[in-house]
């Protein structure tokens, strides 16, 4: 099912500035609070692993309940606003009382606040473009974000190495006007709810086909999959913003600021081009690149032993994330496609995402601590490669190439304007 009409240019441009500013304030300040908990309160790592994974855990508790909250929510972009707000407070506090309690706390809230923003955009935009057009937008999503993260790591890295470490809260709190002014701009006509959740026309929500999705082995084995590719992939930034606070100094902020600017223009041309040959391509061959990236990354790391040369490894980090960030939500739309719960199935892909990453931040920076990195690296490189494997071995394709095949040529009209 798709709208009668094509999407106002009003509501194409919001939706765009809106993946531009919100993935990266839906986190806070990122692996800069890595950094600030590092450096400035001189944090150990089990310590600063704590509050990751206490938050992240917070956060994947509530990502399956996020995804069924947006799919009932009638206006989704009214959500978003209301969860970067929330965020913009607790940012403010975190600033001026940094103490354990209140950064666990804060940190924990943006966790769970957080989880609306992905699977919201997501609806917004299935509900906007239709099945023909998700591939091409999806794509166009992670790019303009991947770009859109650059300015943030510019600005975050430059305010924090200008004027402290304090400030790079407020900046973010200032990146969370125009993300809240975009939301409220997107035109609740533009958005046809019933496809937003997933609920196409061709397979109606209350079918026994849509109930036996929940049950289907390979939303199982992506989720599986997903879990093993964060729980390895998660740390490695974590990992490097450690060292590099360490060796770095003062200047630890300028140099993941760099690496963050470096995975995101890497980011950028990967994610277009995924979007662009995903409707032509099967998809688990383009996925299973991606997993393929991540052993060697966790292994090169071994090798490098100075600021530049680990952060220069996030040229890998890159490529990795532009393609997970698009297959991931493009399969789920597959497997879930009629059901109506498209954005439950996300929020449960991102607390398996979300607790993979939790885990990797505590048994990572546990294993840092008592092992040294070098072993930590290792560790987190062996699991890249079961999830390598795995996800070789057991997924199966989602793509349906006869109405992947049917859709195509419309797939360019209905990411575009109407007059």
């Amino acid at each position: 099912m798709t709208s009668s009409a094509a999407p106002s240019r009003r509501s194409l441009r919001a939706l765009d500035a809106l993946a531009f500013f919100a993935p990266d304030i839906q986190g806070g300040v990122g692996p800069f609070l890595i950094v600030f908990m590092a450096g400035t309160l001189a944090w150990d790592p089990q310590r600063i692993g704590t509050v990751m994974f206490v938050s992240a855990l917070v956060g994947l508790l509530v990502q399956a309940p996020a995804g069924a909250l947006i799919d009932s929510a009638r206006h989704k972009p009214r959500w978003i606003a209301g969860a970067i707000s929330l965020i913009a407070v607790c940012l403010v506090v975190m600033a001026n009382w940094p103490g354990y309690g209140v950064i666990l706390a804060g940190q924990s809230l943006i966790g769970a606040a957080g989880t609306l923003v992905a699977p919201a955009i997501a609806a917004v935009s299935l509900g906007m473009v239709g099945r023909a057009g998700l591939d091409a937008r999806v794509g166009r999503n992670a790019a303009i974000t991947a770009a859109g993260t650059v300015l943030w790591a510019l600005g975050t890295g430059w305010v924090g190495h200008a004027f402290g470490p304090h400030a790079m809260f407020f900046y973010a709190v200032a990146m969370a006007l125009p993300t809240i002014a975009a939301a409220m701009l997107i035109r609740k006509r533009d958005v046809d709810p019933r496809l937003a959740r997933g609920a196409d026309a061709d397979h109606e929500a209350d079918t026994p086909r849509s109930t036996a999705r929940w049950y289907d082995r390979r939303f199982i084995v992506l989720l599986v999959c997903a879990f093993l590719f964060h729980l390895a992939n998660a740390a490695l930034l974590t990992l490097v913003a450690q060292k590099v606070g360490t060796q770095a100094g003062t200047s630890a902020t300028l140099w993941l600021s760099g690496g963050v600017i470096v995975t995101q223009l890497v980011t950028i041309p990967i994610a277009l081009a995924v979007g662009r040959w995903a409707p032509r391509l099967a998809r688990k061959p383009i996925f299973l690149a991606g997993f393929a990236v991540l052993p060697v990354r966790g292994l090169l790391y071994l090798l490098a032993d100075s600021p530049a040369a680990l952060l220069s490894l996030q040229v890998l980090d890159g490529i990795g994330a532009g393609i997970f960030g698009v297959m991931l939500t493009l399969m789920i739309g597959d497997i879930t496609r009629g059901s109506g719960h498209f954005n439950f199935a996300l929020g449960i892909g991102a607390a398996c995402v979300g607790l993979g990453a939790a885990l990797s931040n505590l048994v990572a920076g546990t294993v840092a601590h008592l092992a040294g990195y070098g072993t930590a690296f290792v560790m987190l490189a062996g699991i890249a490669a079961a999830a390598l494997t795995l996800f070789a071995l057991a997924m199966p394709e989602t793509r349906d190439r006869r109405r992947s095949m049917a859709n195509a040529p419309a797939a360019s009209a209905l990411t575009t304007a109407a007059p």
